[in-house]
């Protein structure tokens, strides 16, 4: 990999950045949960969670190279400590825990073979250039482009969010962390509470509708 430069930097979002999906309706109904409705149409809304991950996987790379990237800058007092409180390191904290469940998930079991590493040094080391069977990536970024779903404003009201929420027919309760939802629960803790306690999720979402936040 070496020191990022403008090349790397755009390669690295050109794996990712295909923005939201969108499906025909009989899709919609096979998925394991209900998505919203692209607004104005019969089409419904998805994002593929790889370039969830992958947008995570870059966001660690950057803070590898803080002479380039502002990231733990920005989040750093004057002496020197980082603020671990702050949207920006509990957004990098769910992504180390969102890459680890993708890995656990997939559990690559592609067997790493072991060589001896002679003459650089006496030990014997595993050879990680091993061969794996893989998805075909390239497909998958055509799809996304062949169904990506035409820009709209994602910001909404208190009113807009409260007639979305009507007309799509579903509880749409949190599962994890979103905005001023950082703010009342710490980091990882909140998302894997709320997830496991769906109904305290969903009390949450009409105690912050009802204040008017």
């Amino acid at each position: 990999m070496g020191f990022p430069t403008d090349e790397t930097d755009r390669l690295w979002q050109e794996l990712y950045n295909f923005g939201i999906s969108k499906i025909p309706e009989h899709e919609a109904r096979m998925l394991p949960h209900t998505t919203l409705k692209v607004p104005g149409t019969d089409e419904y809304l998805v994002q593929l969670d790889v370039w969830h991950e992958l947008h995570c996987l870059n966001d660690l790379r950057m803070l590898l190279y803080p002479e380039r990237f502002p990231g733990l800058a920005g989040v750093t007092n004057d002496k020197g400590v980082i603020d671990r409180e702050s949207i920006e390191f509990r957004d990098w904290d769910h992504c180390v825990d969102s890459i680890r469940e993708t890995l656990m998930c997939h559990a690559d079991v592609a067997p790493i073979p072991f060589r001896v590493n002679f003459p650089a040094s006496k030990v014997i080391v595993p050879r990680l250039a091993t061969t794996h069977t893989c998805r075909n990536f390239t497909k998958i970024q055509e799809w996304a482009k062949e169904h990506k779903a035409s820009y709209w404003n994602y910001n909404v009201t208190a009113e807009q969010a409260e007639e979305i929420m009507r007309e799509s027919g579903f509880d749409n309760a949190p599962w994890e962390s979103i905005d001023d939802q950082y703010m009342e629960f710490p980091g990882n803790t909140f998302f894997t509470y709320w997830r496991e306690h769906p109904e305290e999720a969903k009390a949450a979402r009409e105690k912050t509708a009802a204040s008017g936040l």
